[in-house]
């Protein structure tokens, strides 16, 4: 069967013929593997393809027996914690990122967390000591600590000793914001109405909308270029004129990720959070999503219960390690 022609930048599964000989019901051939991937280089010898979970593999054209393009992987509320993070991480992308095998190093000029850690998920190529010390590089130079992003499943230990942290652990990395991720069904959500409230969207946050800064970030001068990194929609919610509530919504595939909620202090205690997630809900809807991700601290009481009681479902927890400042 012919090949077809392909793409950088596309995504194909391609079965590839090994050395070790088989035997079948009497027939002799060779084996075979699929090896999923972007494909992130061709030539007429080779193809290199990058699969989500490990390091780029290099294949021979000339071993290559099949190879078809395919979608994105699908992801699931009840897909791997691995999936779910990574999906996330296409949400909130930082200004660079570099892959270290299946880990996403991430960069954003030091504004949150998220975009300024290593996520870890897969294998990474190395041993963990090795590309622990990859990715302390990576910030050095970046003249920035290095942050790593480890999640692991509800239940269990609050610090969970898998092998990289078990490493960072011994380096001097300290446990930073203990988070959950909610994952929902949007088709099953019952939203509430906005009431008295007004609703707003925009493509691009205004100075109205970034005005409530969240207390851990302060005001930061690359804020504006990390929250807009990706294509997102802004929402402003106002009471008789006036600011009361902010969200920033990202669909990827068909999810939609829910970020920077907040609720003007003033506003509090109004079932404002609520109705904000009603019209988050409704909008992510409309534009094609079925599935809907955002991320609380576990400390963070109020906003777990809201979303508990809104028939979001916990699906894992992650914390970040990093040296003591």
């Amino acid at each position: 069967m012919p090949l077809p022609h392909v793409l950088p930048g596309r995504r194909y599964a391609v079965r590839v013929a090994t050395a070790h000989p088989v035997a079948d019901g009497g027939a002799t051939g060779t084996a075979a593997r699929d090896v999923v991937g972007v494909l992130v280089g061709a030539d007429a010898g080779t193809w290199t393809l990058l699969p989500e979970d490990r390091g780029p593999e290099t294949v021979a054209v000339a071993d290559v027996r099949a190879a078809r393009e395919v979608p994105p992987r699908v992801v699931r509320p009840t897909s791997s914690i691995d999936d779910v993070q990574r999906l996330a991480a296409r949400g909130w992308p930082g200004l660079e990122q570099h892959r270290l095998g299946g880990w996403l190093l991430r960069a954003g000029a030091g504004y949150t967390g998220r975009a300024n850690s290593a996520l870890v998920a897969g294998d990474p190529g190395l041993s963990v000591e090795d590309a622990v010390t990859r990715v302390e590089a990576f910030y050095a130079e970046r003249q920035t600590s290095a942050r790593f992003q480890l999640a692991y499943p509800l239940t269990g230990p609050q610090d969970p000793a898998g092998d990289v942290d078990a490493v960072l652990s011994r380096r001097g990395y300290a446990v930073v914001t203990p988070t959950y991720t909610y994952v929902t069904d949007l088709r099953t959500l019952d939203p509430a109405p906005l009431g008295d409230l007004t609703a707003s969207w925009a493509d691009d946050p205004d100075e109205e909308w970034l005005a409530p800064e969240s207390p851990l970030h302060g005001r930061h001068p690359r804020a504006v270029d990390v929250i807009t990194a990706c294509p997102a929609r802004y929402l402003t919610l106002r009471s008789g004129g006036g600011f009361v509530a902010r969200a920033r919504l990202v669909v990827t595939e068909d999810w939609c990720g829910i970020t920077e909620l907040v609720v003007d202090e003033s506003a509090r205690g109004r079932g404002i959070g609520r109705r904000a997630m009603g019209e988050l809900t409704r909008a992510g809807r409309e534009a094609g999503a079925r599935f809907g991700y955002l991320q609380v601290l576990q400390t963070n009481a109020a906003a777990t219960g809201l979303y508990d009681s809104l028939g979001w479902r916990r699906h894992h927890r992650y914390h970040y390690r990093a040296l003591p400042s």
